[in-house]
């Protein structure tokens, strides 16, 4: 089985979809709805990348990896911010944050594939 990727995201519809198609791309996905439960699907599944909506309710991604980085935590799970959000300011505050690329909504699944490659084979 390929490399484990965690989907964080409140559309449970987009975490259907993304599974089945990187399910069959060859990866072992894992998705999450509630942002809340993000560290213990993180310590439970070990993933090797982590795919986060920005925008959800209780969390946003932002808030999410801020929180992580300022305990220390998963700095070394390279993270992908999957978002309707297409602003210059947006993905300089991500990148600043650790964020290794950022996709915007809608998109096709291939090209979330070919960042996820990008992101696990840097070249």
């Amino acid at each position: 089985m390929g490399k484990t990727i965690l989907i964080i995201d409140d559309d449970k519809d987009l975490l259907s979809l993304l599974k089945s198609r990187l399910d069959s791309a060859g990866y072992k996905t894992r998705t999450l709805a509630d942002p809340m439960k993000a560290e213990e699907y993180i310590d439970r599944y070990n993933p090797d990348l982590l795919i986060i909506d920005i925008f959800m309710p209780e969390r946003t991604g932002f808030n999410l990896i801020r929180e992580f980085n300022e305990k220390g935590l998963y700095q070394d799970v390279p993270k992908i911010f999957l978002t309707c959000l297409d602003d210059d300011i947006e993905k300089i505050t991500a990148k600043g944050c650790g964020v290794a690329q950022y996709i915007t909504k809608p998109f096709q699944p291939e090209e979330l594939i070919q960042c996820i490659e990008e992101t696990l084979n840097p070249a």
